[in-house]
């Protein structure tokens, strides 16, 4: 499949569950698919860029392993990203990777890689973000809370600050990580 038909397909789709799936579906049987879906979010087109990242989202749920090849790509979306929904699959995404690494071992992240979605997920944990974003971005912290000294005191830190002012969903996982740092 071409870059440019894979563009067709993805504008096609709409928000419905059966066609995200068809989506991830078809990426899982064409790994190519991932790297066509990361360059339509970095061209940050609303709708575009928003079905692209629900068919990642569906495919790397099952299969994380398919981002390494693209892992570079994947790091400069995830700083360029200004779209809502579609940070919320890449803060999902973030989460699967560390959890690939630290705990499953499938996929590799060099210190730089790790350094950049610890960063980016700071970001999101201390910035205006919906709730699902920083629960993720707190799971993706913590994941790598090993790999840095400082992590777990600044992790303990934010999650402490924000406690109190914010979600159920929010202070449910915060509660769990503080926990256990």
């Amino acid at each position: 499949m071409t870059k440019a038909q894979w563009a067709d397909k993805v504008a096609l789709i709409s928000a419905r569950l059966e066609e995200r799936k068809a989506l991830g579906n078809e990426i899982l049987k064409n790994p190519e698919c991932v790297s066509y879906s990361l360059e339509l979010i970095k061209q940050q087109d609303s709708l575009l860029a928003t079905n692209a990242a629900y068919g990642l989202d569906i495919a790397l749920r099952k299969r994380i392993e398919l981002l390494q090849p693209d892992l570079k790509l994947f790091l400069e979306v995830l700083e360029l990203n200004k779209i809502e929904t579609v940070s919320r699959i890449l803060a999902k995404i973030c989460e699967l990777l560390t959890a690939a690494s630290i705990k499953k071992k499938t996929i590799v992240l060099n210190a730089s890689e790790q350094q950049q979605i610890i960063a980016r997920c700071f970001d999101w944990l201390i910035t205006d973000e919906k709730v699902a974003v920083k629960v993720f971005a707190m799971q993706s912290i913590y994941n790598l809370k090993d790999t840095k000294p400082w992590i777990q005191d600044e992790l303990k830190a934010q999650l402490t600050l924000q406690y109190d002012s914010s979600t159920a969903a929010f202070k449910s996982r915060a509660s769990k990580l503080l926990a256990d740092l």
